[in-house]
């Protein structure tokens, strides 16, 4: 099963440096970057379109990194070529094309604040990231950073998960079945925290697949799993169990060391060492983007206050359209 990533610098797609606009838009500014002010209606729509996360911190984060990029690029001079110019105009357009052509794509864009030409300002950040990246010379990590972070960032959890949709189509079970599932859930948890072998109960009632090649358990951080489950995690110990629900189901939680102690600590962090070396790659790479930004004089204004009352409004569905769409060739 997978419960989903979310990309730092090192790893920003085209499509999600284009969905950071709406710096102009309805709602209140939550965040300034040098000169433009950027609202709720960009976070939502970054959260929505560009990341897919309902976490705001989150959003706003790598939204933050983005207008770096962008205004960092700017004072040191670094410019687009001609390919990449034409390929910032193609993503808006096949943005558009995927919302249900040019008018629905319009009508969605200014729901949020977002125009055309504030999306081919900002469209450009990640193509930007390489240059900038080459220009600042951050080090690679080295092994005893990987470690220390892996330590520091990195959660370990076993679960069993009672699903709660139906197996064969995906949809959500009739609330007879939802009943016997919750039930089902709260059976194995007092089980569990009255002692009984966690494991077996993994093997006798676990509808997760993932767990079968994640036998030690999943090593996740920061993003990486549903908010439930990392939040579950978080609110316990090490040999601790607890219970959440997300839209897969009931996860009964055991959380489980990350310790140095442990013989088998060298096997996994080598299994998990790309991850963890690219995250702190993105890290280093972000404290040296923000030490450029403030040595350039660009300054960030964060309201905090603003973001901890701040909820990411569902994704519009697009709309059905008879628009008749031009030809790659007229466009």
């Amino acid at each position: 099963m997978n419960f989903g990533r979310f990309g730092k610098i090192a790893s920003v797609s085209l499509i999600g440096a284009m969905l950071l606009a709406g710096c102009s838009g309805n709602g209140q500014t939550v965040m300034k970057i040098g000169d433009t002010n950027i609202t709720e209606g960009a976070v939502n729509f970054f959260a929505n379109y560009g990341m897919g996360t309902e976490d705001v911190d989150t959003a706003v984060d790598n939204l933050k990194q983005e207008y770096l990029l962008k205004e960092v690029a700017k004072a040191m001079d670094i410019t687009l070529t001609d390919d990449e110019a034409k390929q910032v105009k193609s993503t808006i357009s096949n943005f558009k094309a995927q919302q249900g052509g040019k008018k629905a794509g319009d009508k969605l864009l200014k729901k949020y604040g977002v125009d055309d030409d504030i999306m081919e300002t900002i469209i450009s950040a990640s193509t930007y990231s390489k240059q900038i990246m080459d220009q600042l010379d951050v080090a690679e990590p080295t092994d005893d950073e990987v470690k220390q972070y892996f330590v520091d960032n990195y959660l370990r959890a076993k679960h069993i998960l009672i699903s709660t949709k139906d197996m064969t189509t995906g949809a959500d079970l009739d609330e007879d079945k939802l009943a016997e599932a919750e039930k089902k859930a709260n059976e194995i948890l007092e089980r569990a925290k009255n002692g009984e072998d966690f494991d077996a109960l993994i093997k006798e009632y676990n509808e997760d697949p993932g767990m079968e090649s994640n036998q030690d358990g999943y090593f996740f951080t920061d993003g990486e799993m549903v908010s439930e489950f990392e939040d579950a995690t978080k609110s316990i110990e090490p040999g601790e169990i607890t219970m959440c629900k997300s839209d897969y189901g009931y996860h009964i939680i055991k959380r489980l060391p990350i310790d140095e102690s442990d013989s088998k600590f060298g096997e996994y962090l080598e299994n998990n060492k790309s991850a963890v070396q690219s995250a702190v790659t993105s890290k280093k790479q972000e404290e040296a983007l923000e030490k450029k930004a403030e040595e350039l004089g660009i300054k960030v204004e964060v309201n905090q206050d603003k973001i901890d009352k701040m909820v990411i409004q569902p994704k519009d569905t697009p709309e059905p359209t008879t628009e008749a769409e031009p030809t790659t060739e007229a466009k």
